[in-house]
C-alpha cells in the first residue's frame, strides 16, 4: 500500500512538470512600470524608499547599507534593487553578478543638509561653492569622480586637513564610492573634497561621522552634527525640517538585476579565499577598521559591565529591602528595563536625553548599556543571594561572627558559585548586544565589517571575520570572570 502511494505521488508529480510548460520566463525589466508586483530592494530612509513606498504595487524591501541591498539582489531575495546610477562601478557590478536593467527618467538634486538656525555656515557654504563653480573646481572633481567609470586616480589626493579653528563635524549617510568613502583615517569621494576645500576655505578642520541613513537628519536636528552629506536629495518634506546648499550634481537612478547570464568564475575556493583576505584585510589597511572596532567594543563592553554591576548592587539591596515602597522602585525599574528593546533606549538617550550635551557617543553608549544591564545584573545578584539558606546566616552569627563576616565570608561565596553562570550569561549578551552602537556612529567590530563590506561588497569574509572576534571575546570575558572569582571568593 505504501509502495502504491509513492508510485501515485510521483506520477502526478510528472505529470504536473510535464502540464507546466517548462520554467516560466524571466520578466524583462526595461522601464519603472515593469517593476509592478515585484520585489524591491532599497535603502532604508533613501529617497528611493520613501517613493515606491508610496506605490501600492511593489513590495518594497529595505537594508541598511548599500552592500546588503546588493547581496539581497545577487541572492534573489529581491527582484531589482533601486540606487543612485554611480554606486555601484562597472566592476563592481561585474564581479557581483549584477547589471544595469534601466535608468529612471527623474532627475534627483543632491546637496548638503543645514540645520534651520545655521544659516550663517549655509551661507558660508554658498559662497564657497560659487567661487569653486567660476574656477572650475566643482567641474574637475565630477570629471575625477563622476565621469571615470568607476575608475578613480592613483595614488588618491590626501587634504592635510590641519586648520586651526573650531572643527565643522559632517555626518555622511553611507560611505561608498565615488560620494564619500573612507581610506584608513581620510576620506575620499566627490563630497568629501567638496568638505575639505570648504574648511580650506573657512580655516576650520573637518571631522566626518559616518551615519545609517535612517539616523542621520535626526543626528542633525539635534546638534550632533553640523553638516549632513552622502548623496542627500533635496525633497519637498526635507525643505520644511532643513536648509540646503546649491546643488552639486543632479543623479538619477538606476535599476539593477541579477545578470544570470554573466560568466562564472573557475577560481578555486582556496583562491578566492586568499582574493578575499587580501581585498577586505590588506588592501587600502582596511584590517585598521577591525582593531580599531574591536577596541570601540572591548572600551564599551568592559565600561558597561562595571557601571551595570554597581549600579546593579544597589538595585539588588533596594530588592531586598523591607520597605515595601523601595522594593517597588526597583521591581518596576527591573520591568521597564526588560520591555524596553535595547535599541530603542541607546537613540533615546542618544538623541533625547543627551541630544546636543555635547558627550561622546561612546559616553552614552556606555551609560545607555550601563543602565540595561543593571537590571538583569541586580536580577543575578538578588536570586543568587536568596538561594543561600538564611540558616547559612544564623549558623555564622552563632559562631561569633559579624554580619559583615558573615557575609563575606560564608554568604557571598555561595552565592557566587550559583550566580556567576548567570553574571557571565548576562555579561556575554551585553557584549553580543553592542553590535547596535553603529546606529549612533560608533565604529564598533559590526560597524567595521559595515564599512569594509562597502567597499568590496563581500559580505562572507568581514562578517567571517566579525564573527570569529565576538567568539573570542564572549570566552575570555567566562575564563576572565571565572578566574577573578574564583581567586577572590574561592569558588
Amino acid at each position: 500500500m505504501f509502495l502504491r502511494t509513492k508510485i501515485l505521488f510521483l506520477f502526478s508529480l510528472l505529470l504536473a512538470v510535464a502540464c507546466s510548460g517548462g520554467p516560466a520566463q524571466k520578466r524583462v525589466i526595461g522601464c519603472e512600470e515593469d517593476i509592478s508586483g515585484l520585489k524591491v530592494g532599497v535603502v532604508t530612509g533613501s529617497c528611493y524608499d520613501m517613493d515606491l513606498s508610496a506605490r501600492g504595487d511593489v513590495e518594497v524591501l529595505r537594508f541598511n547599507t548599500e552592500a546588503d541591498q546588493a547581496n539581497a539582489i545577487v541572492n534573489g531575495l529581491v527582484d531589482v534593487g533601486v540606487h543612485d546610477e554611480v554606486v555601484f562601478a562597472p566592476d563592481h557590478l561585474k564581479e557581483m553578478g549584477l547589471k544595469v536593467a534601466f535608468k529612471g527618467k527623474e532627475s534627483y538634486p543632491a546637496a548638503f543638509g543645514f540645520r534651520k538656525s545655521e544659516k550663517e555656515l549655509l551661507s558660508a557654504y554658498n559662497e564657497f561653492f560659487a567661487q569653486a563653480t567660476a574656477s572650475g573646481v566643482v567641474d574637475s572633481l565630477r570629471a575625477v569622480w563622476l565621469d571615470c567609470d568607476g575608475q578613480y586616480p592613483d595614488p588618491l589626493h590626501v587634504y592635510p586637513n590641519n586648520e586651526p579653528g573650531e572643527p565643522i563635524v559632517v555626518g555622511t549617510a553611507g560611505a561608498v564610492a565615488p560620494v564619500s568613502f573612507r581610506i584608513e583615517q581620510d576620506w575620499f569621494g566627490i563630497e568629501s573634497e567638496l568638505m575639505y576645500l570648504f574648511g580650506e576655505y573657512l580655516g576650520r578642520p573637518i571631522v566626518f561621522k559616518s551615519l545609517a541613513t535612517a539616523s542621520i537628519m535626526m543626528s542633525l536636528q539635534t546638534g550632533d552634527i553640523d553638516i549632513m552629506m552622502g548623496c542627500v536629495f533635496v525633497t519637498e518634506e526635507r525643505l520644511q525640517r532643513f536648509d540646503f546648499s546649491t546643488p552639486y550634481h543632479y543623479y538619477h537612478c538606476s535599476y539593477f538585476v541579477r545578470d544570470d547570464d554573466a560568466g562564472r568564475s573557475s577560481t578555486s575556493l582556496w583562491q578566492k579565499f586568499k582574493d578575499g583576505i587580501n581585498q577586505n584585510l590588506i588592501v587600502e589597511g582596511r584590517w585598521r577598521f577591525i582593531t580599531d572596532g574591536l577596541w570601540e567594543t572591548i572600551k564599551i563592553t568592559l565600561l558597561s559591565i562595571l557601571l551595570g554591576s554597581i549600579l546593579g548592587i544597589g538595585l539588588c539591596f533596594m530588592s531586598g529591602s523591607k520597605r515595601r515602597w523601595i522594593k517597588q522602585t526597583a521591581s518596576l525599574y527591573k520591568a521597564f528595563m526588560e520591555r524596553m528593546p535595547m535599541l530603542v533606549l541607546l537613540l533615546i538617550m542618544f538623541y533625547v536625553v543627551f541630544g546636543g550635551a555635547g558627550i561622546g557617543a561612546s559616553s552614552i553608549a556606555v551609560i545607555a548599556f550601563g543602565l540595561n544591564f543593571a537590571a538583569s545584573a541586580g536580577g543575578v545578584f538578588r536570586t543568587a543571594l536568596d538561594s543561600v539558606p538564611r540558616g547559612q546566616t544564623e549558623a555564622g552569627l552563632a559562631l561569633g561572627f559579624t554580619r559583615f563576616q558573615t557575609f563575606s565570608g560564608i554568604v557571598l561565596p555561595q552565592a557566587v558559585k550559583k550566580g556567576l553562570p548567570l553574571y557571565t550569561g548576562q555579561c556575554v549578551s551585553l557584549l553580543k548586544g553592542t553590535s547596535i552602537v553603529g546606529y549612533i556612529a560608533i565604529h564598533d567590530l559590526t560597524r567595521a565589517s559595515d564599512i569594509i563590506r562597502s567597499r568590496t561588497f563581500d559580505a562572507l569574509l568581514p562578517l567571517l571575520v566579525v564573527t570569529v572576534l565576538y567568539f573570542l571575546l564572549a570566552w575570555i570575558i567566562a575564563w576572565l570572570l571565572k578566574l577573578i572569582f574564583k581567586k577572590t571568593c574561592r569558588v
